[in-house]
């Protein structure tokens, strides 16, 4: 009686060291799952992110060569008015905005080809 009570006794701690290896197993492939499921979103995120990237740097770069175009009809105009005004002898405020406004964008074009580049 004696004997069976001690395997008894052993087999039961036996089960619960294996239970309790088994439980440490279970703990680490949750932990293994969670990891794994936090870096496929994080790389379906990135992807939608490079994506969003992608496209406003090509709206960008549209709309970088549609203002190099207007732009240089701009300077053409301005050059052309700015000769006639001289030989009328007048001065034309607006001229003086327009060539404002083609020196501010030459200034920002040259940091915006590179971000956008």
């Amino acid at each position: 009686m004696k004997t069976q009570k001690t395997v008894m006794s052993k087999i039961a701690q036996i089960s619960k060291e294996e239970l309790s290896s088994e439980k440490v197993k279970l703990a680490k492939i949750t932990e293994l799952e969670k990891y794994e499921n936090e870096l496929n979103r994080g790389i379906d995120e990135l992807m939608e992110f490079a994506t969003a990237a992608r496209e406003a740097i090509s709206k960008g770069l549209r709309e970088l060569n549609r203002l190099n175009s207007v732009q240089k009809v701009a300077q053409r105009i301005s050059s052309d008015v700015e000769k006639q005004a001289k030989d009328l002898g007048i001065d034309i405020p607006e001229l003086k905005k327009l060539n404002r406004a083609i020196s501010a964008f030459e200034q920002q074009k040259k940091s915006l080809t590179k971000v956008l580049k």
